[in-house]
């Protein structure tokens, strides 16, 4: 009887058909074989010949693969311990999955049998498996353990699956947490998830830089597996509702979130946890400012007032976030993840105002989220800033106010030219309502500014439109504080000689030309400006380029200035 019968094919074409008596011998003579191979001497007799150990080592391979489980698991008892264990790792990396359950099991068993302090042989199998197994073998073997009511095994190989030390990528992990629940192990699977994150919190501060990042993803590697589902967040909601586990789990998943390099963890826990958990977790990742402050961008793009009154509440109590509540609230009032939806509406500013007061926060919150909302510029309208400035009740808070919303607007307008109707209309509404520190900001660093912003030429050119739509709204009237702003902010942008070249005066001269301003308040303001430079060469030089352009009586505005 054959037993399976070696062929070229599995056992090696090398190998030939010499190791056909593994398949009948008994197992004492094959130990007694595998001693004279090693040693180089025939069984029974004294006869030498050459030590052949590579020998001995295939004929463990050829047992391991193809004698009955119920001799292995016996003839472990027998061999030396390095022989056992070998020949159990042969079998349980070469035979079909189930055998290699029934190894374990049986092992396990007989080791338990002796009443032997642990069971190491076992231990060694199921390590085996679990390392080196794919993921689809991993899953039948937890299933039959299962089965035969040896939950213990499933479990411990579960445990070293997802170990640190297990060589198991979570794309393996993923992969294992499919099978499983396909093989009606869906309660293991949720262990399997449960031990993954313990171990990437135990290994959280060695991680492996030689990995690619994207093996530790295991968010992103259940999604790419089960694009519809959220397996792994609503795994986690469930963990969250036990008090027990509430700590351990939110510190788990800091840990998973440091080491993803994407977010999509972040991104559901920013949408969906309440104000206690995403505290706890964005304490958990202070340290970590970049993950941090995509959680908060998260959580900002809420909508629910009274969702978000609970979650600044909570945020301002913190001994840790405390004090980046005014970044909170900056998010907040930008919408931000959702931010391209424009600023957070003035409707739902006041119910969060009155949440906070009904929640009984610290007044200071109150204050600072007035304080984010009316020095927010971008996608307001005039009306808009003039309401919001209006909330601002802190007697410090206004100057400040003031002096920010004219800096932005400025900032905006400098950055983006298309927005010059809208800041126009920004600066005629705050001034309609008396803000005259905040026009008058905007106008200083529009002309001279502190930043960044467009070339010297460009902004001449920009500052001479502002001016002109002033002018334009003005309708003629120089008593109107808009006629007023234009002619201080040509006037300041002018007589920065270091700031603007000859050629930018043609440019602003020009336009002013094609718009409203006469000809005798443009020589005056050119009198005033450009024709008291002190660079001499510099004066000329406009000069000069007010005559090559035709514009000869503006050149001599700025000559007379000089007499």
């Amino acid at each position: 009887m054959n037993n399976g019968g070696a062929t070229r094919e599995d056992v090696g074409e090398e190998w030939g058909f010499a190791y056909d008596w593994v398949h009948t011998a008994s197992i004492e003579n094959f130990i007694e074989r595998i001693t004279a191979l090693r040693k180089g001497e025939q069984p029974r007799t004294s006869t030498s010949e050459r030590p052949q150990p590579a020998a001995a080592i295939r004929a463990l391979h050829v047992f391991g693969r193809k004698r009955p489980v119920a001799e292995l698991i016996e003839s472990a008892q027998l061999f030396e311990s390095r022989d056992a264990v070998n020949v159990l790792a042969t079998a349980a990396l070469c035979r079909n999955v189930k055998e290699a359950a029934q190894l374990a099991i049986g092992q396990w068993q007989a080791e338990c049998a002796t009443r032997a302090e642990g069971t190491p042989l076992t231990d060694g199998v199921i390590h085996d498996v679990a390392c080196q197994r794919p993921a689809l073998d991993v899953a039948v073997f937890v299933r039959e353990c299962r089965r035969a009511d040896k939950g213990n095994l499933a479990e411990q190989t579960l445990r070293i699956f997802a170990g640190t030390r297990s060589g198991r990528t979570n794309i393996d992990k993923a992969l294992l947490y499919i099978a499983l629940r396909d093989e009606d192990c869906a309660e293991d699977a949720g262990n399997l998830l449960k031990h993954s994150l313990e171990a990437i919190d135990e290994n959280s501060l060695l991680p492996d830089e030689t990995d690619p990042v994207e093996l530790h993803d295991l968010v992103g590697a259940l999604r790419q597996l089960s694009p519809t589902e959220r397996i792994l967040e609503d795994w986690i909601d469930k963990e969250l509702k036990s008090h027990d586990r509430f700590s351990i789990t939110v510190r788990r998943v800091s840990r998973l979130i440091i080491r993803s390099p994407a977010d999509p963890l972040v991104e559901y826990a920013g949408l969906h946890w309440g104000q206690h958990e995403l505290v706890e977790l964005c304490e958990q990742l202070s340290e970590h400012e970049e993950k941090c402050a995509r959680l908060r961008n998260h959580l900002a793009s809420r909508t629910d007032p009274k969702e978000l009154a609970e979650i600044i509440k909570t945020w301002q109590q913190s001994a840790t976030l405390g004090r980046t509540l005014a970044d909170l609230l900056i998010d907040i009032v930008a919408m931000g993840a959702a931010r391209k939806n424009g600023p957070r509406p003035l409707r739902e500013l006041d119910e969060l105002d009155g949440w906070l007061r009904s929640l009984r926060a610290d007044p200071s919150c109150n204050r600072q989220l007035r304080f984010a909302a009316a020095v927010h510029v971008e996608g307001r309208s005039g009306t808009e800033l003039v309401t919001l400035l209006r909330k601002v009740e802190h007697g410090r808070d206004r100057p400040r106010v003031e002096h920010l919303v004219g800096e932005r607007l400025a900032a905006r307008v400098l950055n983006f030219p298309a927005t010059r109707a809208h800041f126009v209309e920004c600066l005629q509404r705050l001034r309609e309502a008396g803000h005259a520190e905040a026009t008058y900001v905007a106008r200083r660093e529009l002309a001279d500014p502190s930043g960044t912003g467009p070339a010297p030429g460009e902004l001449a050119e920009l500052i001479a439109d502002i001016a002109a739509d002033h002018f334009g709204k003005a309708h003629g009237d120089k008593g109107t504080d808009l006629w007023k702003d234009a002619w201080d902010l040509l006037e300041r942008c002018l007589e920065n000689e270091e700031r603007v070249r000859p050629k930018d005066v043609v440019a602003v001269v020009r336009r002013l030309v094609d718009g409203t301003m006469d000809e005798e308040d443009r020589h005056l303001l050119l009198r005033a400006t450009v024709g008291r430079w002190s660079d001499v060469a510099r004066r000329e030089q406009a000069v000069r380029e007010l005559e090559k352009a035709d514009l000869t009586a503006d050149a001599a505005a700025v000559i007379r200035s000089l007499l």
